[in-house]
């Protein structure tokens, strides 16, 4: 229950990344605030999931709606770290946690905005380097990087003849290095099942899409290689 409050609060933190930092506002610093009316919020709208529900996802005081982003960010935290805590080992639970919330931002930015942002690809390949052993059965090092090396050549080469084919991107320039920085927290026999789950998700995506007359120009393919990767996580450690 405790992990789930904690992914609760971060996640509100990173719809709050999502919604501002795509158009250069700080996240640090200022108060909350609704974007409709500008009137700063006290704390009591500002409770995870709970202010959302109360207000039935409208501003208390204009009556806007709210970006639904927020909830989503919250609700999504709060499951995935509530997950990782009921289903996994401690030790294991506290990394995919970490590693759950660094992927979230990602997949709603890349979902939003089609853009996976370098800096945080960086931190999360950082952390893959120092406890990506925790979350890949003990994976050496060694072979962890060597993996997320080949990941990046395999997905960039595909990119690179996709567009060389079709004269246009069938892939972002940032999928490859998430596969490669997600590689540094898997064992290498896990990467091509990450591959074909995230294929699997891909495909489902682009067909609801085409049910709803809603055709997608470009798959968020970084969005669900994270997807795929909690739930490979779950089901594996």
């Amino acid at each position: 229950m405790m992990a789930a409050v904690v992914g609760a609060i971060v996640g509100s933190y990173i719809g709050v990344i999502v919604l501002r930092w795509p158009t250069g506002e700080p996240t640090i610093n200022g108060r909350s605030r609704c974007d409709a009316c500008q009137r700063q919020l006290a704390w009591f709208d500002l409770v995870p999931l709970l202010s959302f529900l109360l207000l039935r996802g409208r501003c208390r005081y204009c009556k806007a709606a709210i970006d639904p982003v927020q909830a989503i960010a919250e609700g999504s935290g709060a499951v995935l770290c509530g997950l990782a805590f009921y289903l996994l080992p401690i030790e294991a639970a506290a990394a995919c946690s970490l590693l759950f919330l660094m992927l979230l931002p990602l997949a709603l930015l890349d979902s939003r905005h089609l853009w996976l942002p370098d800096r945080l690809m960086l931190i999360l390949a950082g952390l893959g380097l120092l406890l990506g052993g925790i979350t890949s059965e003990a994976t050496e090092l060694t072979t962890r990087i060597l993996s997320a090396a080949l990941a990046f050549a395999v997905l960039e080469a595909l990119r690179r003849l996709f567009r060389a084919m079709r004269g246009k991107e069938g892939m972002g320039a940032g999928d490859p290095k998430l596969f490669a920085a997600i590689a540094l927290w898997l064992s290498p026999y896990d990467l091509p099942v990450l591959i074909l789950l995230a294929s699997m998700f891909g495909i489902a995506v682009v067909l609801a899409s085409a049910i709803q007359k809603r055709p997608i120009e470009q798959l968020p393919f970084g969005a669900v290689l994270a997807a795929a990767t909690a739930i490979l996580l779950l089901a594996l450690l």
